[in-house]
């Protein structure tokens, strides 16, 4: 649930030019990954920093000391994702379809260094 609500408000604050997946590259890039011991506070930062946001540390902020409840429906329904009895509908004229679009849509790769 992080992930999800981290990429939406990543992508509303930088009007849709970033995402959780650049934050997770460039914490990959400064090796902090599952493998290191390290604090997480800082490891979010290197996302936020990627981002030029501080949506991650904020969000796990608010969201570590305490149960949090997410409007799932709220969510779906300004993404654009529509349930159906035999599957989903897209709803492309929906506030954030364009947010919906890019979390989908295949990624781009990363520059590879020589």
């Amino acid at each position: 649930m992080f992930c999800l609500v981290a990429d939406v408000e990543i992508r509303r604050a930088t009007e849709n030019r970033k995402g959780l997946q650049d934050a997770l590259r460039a914490i990959v890039a400064a090796r902090a990954t599952i493998n290191t011991e390290s604090a997480l506070p800082p490891i979010l930062h290197i996302g936020d920093q990627a981002t030029g946001t501080t949506v991650l540390s904020d969000l796990y902020q608010r969201w570590k000391d305490m149960p949090v409840s997410v409007d799932l429906d709220q969510l779906w329904e300004e993404l654009g994702v529509r349930p159906r009895p035999n599957g989903i509908d897209f709803d492309d004229d929906a506030p954030l379809a364009q947010l919906r679009r890019a979390i989908t849509s295949r990624p781009s790769q990363p520059q590879q260094s020589r």
